[in-house]
């Protein structure tokens, strides 16, 4: 988290605490971090071909955070299960 979502203060750390408006990130921090690990473990599972579970991984970790990279997973995920349905209608 680069800004402070309350007072949008520049945050130089991961602290829990915004040093402008003492506001409590911790609980913000925590579900960023949760939609990392989302992505990550999303990334695993399309490495293992595992294709349906990739795609409710991710659309976990974008209902948590709509981060870019999530997004752009996510539709990658999407098109690939496209064309592994089409190819499987050959």
């Amino acid at each position: 988290m680069e800004r402070c979502p309350i007072c949008k203060a520049r945050l130089k750390t991961d602290t829990p605490i915004c040093p402008r408006c003492s506001t409590d990130l911790s609980i913000l921090m925590g579900i960023d971090f949760d939609a990392k690990q989302l992505i990550y473990d999303s990334v695993s599972l399309l490495e293992a071909n595992q294709l349906t579970e990739a795609a409710k991984v991710i659309e976990q970790s974008v209902q948590l955070k709509r981060d870019p990279l999530a997004l752009a997973l996510q539709n990658f995920i999407q098109h690939k299960r496209r064309v592994s349905a089409e190819l499987s209608l050959l």
